[in-house]
Parts: structure tokens; sequence; C-alpha cells
């Protein structure tokens, strides 16, 4: 699901006349920082000395930019522009590549419009960027299973767990092994997560599943086959 966690995503879609003028104030705000880039680099071999809180200012005027970006996707995201989506988040990653939320924003986007390459390639350029995040290994990690690239999955998601995780980022771990056929290393994870979630029924039930015989999740088959048929659809037209 596309992330929805900043205060933003709750506020409704803008009225027109509110697009308007944020699109006023987008324009206004890259006229600044263009004007203290004229004035950061010099004309001639001299080089001026930078005013004092100079810098300090245009970084407020790139968290400004950056806001307006976000509020011009949101425009986009509910009038269900999702290309324009996604020309907007990268706009965002080009400024901040900081940003984790734009990075998994745009890469979830670039899936649903079966644009999986790119959104890889997004992804990694995240990762890159964010090496001291899980977020972003988590995400392609995720990508990775659900395209059944189960050891890409694996690799991720070790480097994800390196941090303090959420469980359920130990699950898709566990599934991801499991996947790949090493159930040992599946149940080893759910046994740990046994003890480290007792309010939880999820690690006892993968438990029973794997020691009965049970299948693994479909959840990866059944996104190639969704993938598939879209794709099928997509070339019909």
């Amino acid at each position: 699901m596309r992330a929805e966690s900043r205060e933003r995503r709750a506020r409704e879609a803008p009225l027109e006349c509110g697009v308007i003028r944020r699109f006023g104030l987008f324009a206004h705000a890259i006229g600044l920082v263009i004007a203290f880039c004229a004035m950061l680099c010099p004309t001639s071999l001299a080089q001026p000395e930078i005013p004092p809180g100079s810098l300090e200012k245009l970084q407020d005027m790139f968290g400004l930019l950056r806001d307006r970006l976000w509020e011009i996707d949101d425009y986009f995201w509910h009038r269900g522009e999702f290309e324009r989506c996604i020309a907007t988040l990268r706009l965002i990653t080009a400024m901040d590549p900081h940003d984790a939320e734009a990075y998994s924003g745009g890469a979830w986007l670039m899936q649903n419009q079966l644009r999986d390459d790119e959104a890889e390639a997004y992804l990694i350029e995240g990762v890159r960027n964010n090496p001291d995040l899980y977020d972003l290994y988590w995400e392609l990690g995720y990508f990775y299973y659900m395209h059944e690239r189960f050891a890409e999955a694996i690799d991720n998601l070790e480097k994800a767990v390196g941090f303090d995780v959420p469980a359920f980022v130990w699950h898709l771990l566990a599934h991801a092994h499991e996947h790949a056929g090493d159930t040992g290393a599946a149940l080893a994870i759910w046994f740990q997560q046994e003890a480290g979630e007792p309010g939880s029924a999820v690690p006892r039930i993968q438990i029973e599943r794997i020691l009965s015989g049970g299948p693994a999740p479909t959840a990866p088959a059944m996104a190639r086959r969704a993938r598939e048929e879209r794709l099928k659809e997509k070339s019909a037209r």
C-alpha cells in the first residue's frame, strides 16, 4: 500500500484554486533557490565570501520546495495521474536523496505502471543513498520476494534485520528462506520470533504449517500471474 504516514497524506485533495496557489508558491520557491544559487556561484575567478547564514537560508528554501513538491504529488495522486506522481517523486529524491518515503512510493507506483525494471533501479538507488536505514533494504527485499528472486530477497532482508526492525521484516525473511528451499533457516527464524513475539500467534502458526508439510505462501506466484495477466491485457490494447 502507498505510505500515508505524513500528515499531508491525511488531507483531502485540494480545490483547483488551492492548486493554482500552491503551484505559484512552488514557482516562487524555485525562483528563490535560483537566486541564492546565483549568489553562491562566482561570475569571476575571485571567490566571494559567502554571507553568514546564506547556506542555512538555502537549506530552508530547499525544504520549502520539497514540501511543495509533496503537495503537488498529493494533488496528482488524488487525480489518478500516477505518471506525474512518479515524475514529482523523482524530483524530490533528486533534491533530497535521503527521502526514503519518496523512493518507496515512487517504486510502488512504477510497479503499478508495469515498469518493474525502473522500480528495481530506483530502489537500488535509494539503498545506495540510504545505507543506514532498514526501510529501503526491506522495500528492495520485498520487491525481489514478490518477483520470486528469493536469493536476492534474502540478501537485502538480511541487511534489513541488522537494524532494529518490526516483526514483519523477520517474517518475510523466513518466507524467503522457505521459498529458497532452506526450511531449517525459516524454522530457526520462526522459533526466534515465537520467543520474541509472545503476544502473536503468527510464529506458532507458521511453525506448525512447516512441520506438518504445508505449502509455502503463494503470494509471489499470485503476483507473477497478476503481472502476466496485466501485461497480456496491455499488449492486446
